[in-house]
């Protein structure tokens, strides 16, 4: 009986004891996770210049107030393939430990599902942070080109440079030539869009068929009016764009509209911030609340504003993470058309 009653005590105290010993273990990562970002650098991988880059400087300078410990944001430009190339180095061979993250173009979530032989990664695994903002892609020429409106595009040929395929310069061109059967003779091979714009000044080509609006705004070719907007993607119009046509309007069935939608996400998702796959998951939802945090903050938006920096419609990491999920389990009658097209541009190329 003796014995018994020890046994009983010994529960007892057992009993009492396990939620402080649930509590401790389940405060240590919280703990030990913190402390990985005390007096660390963290290395930002950006995949483009002009306004990528921008913002990149921009979230390493106030992502570290949300983040205890403090720890310091260098940025590393990485570009090539319109973020293809940086998404593809942060898969497979970035630390997974949480010490390197990365700013992509909006083109890379979309590269899965419409240029699959390009990719080498599976959006699905990274560990998506947040998105700032959303953007508009355009087409645009200088103002000496003899194309006047979207119209004319029926007519006149223009000359459009562009990067790799798989960004949206080159993309949208293909899919402009082959299904709406507008004549673009397509330049590509451009580093990035600020080459694009010397290349408009130099004479190499007259415009472009999807560039970022945010990055245009910035640019003395907007600033020194030597430029014409000729049409805007996505579904609306843009609030400072409403005089602008939407290449939507071209769309004569559902099956065009639907290519277009596909098309457009990247400019929903227009600066996406990632993680790479295998990220702690404590430390993904440090990032995660500090960058909902940080786009939450006026101080942030107002200083992204005195840079012409939009900071429209934020998403956050778990949200943007559940659109990518969708997003790669787009119908195959959808997205077969686009691939097929590309795939051939690409062989053809």
């Amino acid at each position: 009986m003796k014995a018994g009653r020890i046994d009983e005590q010994a529960q007892g105290f057992l009993f009492r004891l396990l939620p402080i010993i649930v509590a401790c273990l389940s405060a240590a990562p919280s703990r030990a996770d913190d402390s990985f970002f005390e007096n660390r650098t963290i290395i930002l991988i950006v995949s483009g210049g002009g306004a990528y880059d921008a913002y990149a400087r921009l979230v390493a300078r106030y992502l570290p107030r949300y983040i205890k410990g403090t720890p310091k944001i260098v940025v590393q430009n990485f570009p090539g393939g319109g973020g293809i190339r940086a998404a593809s180095y942060l898969f497979k061979i970035a630390p997974k430990d949480g010490s390197t993250i990365a700013a992509v173009h909006g083109s890379v979530i979309t590269a899965p599902v419409l240029v699959p032989e390009l990719v080498d990664f599976d959006t699905n695994k990274f560990g998506w942070i947040g998105n700032i903002t959303s953007d508009v892609y355009i087409g645009y020429v200088k103002n000496d080109s003899p194309i006047q409106s979207m119209d004319d595009l029926k007519t006149t040929e223009m000359i459009a440079g562009a990067t790799v395929l798989g960004t949206a310069g080159v993309d949208m061109a293909v899919l402009a030539r082959e299904i709406f059967q507008l004549k673009v003779k397509l330049i590509a091979g451009y580093k990035n869009s600020e080459d694009i714009k010397l290349a408009m000044d130099r004479g190499e080509v007259q415009g472009t068929m999807a560039s970022g609006w945010f990055s245009l705004k910035r640019s003395s070719l907007w600033a020194d009016r030597k430029v014409r907007i000729l049409f805007q993607w996505g579904s609306e119009r843009n609030k400072e764009l409403q005089d602008v046509p939407l290449f939507l309007s071209l769309a004569t069935d559902d099956r065009q509209r639907a290519m277009l939608k596909l098309m457009s996400m990247r400019e929903e998702i227009s600066k996406p911030y990632m993680a790479p796959p295998g990220t702690p998951p404590e430390r993904l939802k440090i990032y995660r609340d500090a960058f909902q945090a940080m786009v939450a903050d006026p101080e942030f938006v107002a200083e992204a504003r005195k840079q012409a920096l939009d900071v429209e419609d934020p998403m956050s990491g778990e949200n943007l993470q559940e659109l990518i999920r969708q997003l790669n389990a787009t119908p195959k009658n959808v997205s077969s058309t686009l691939v097929n097209l590309f795939t051939e541009y690409n062989r053809r190329n």
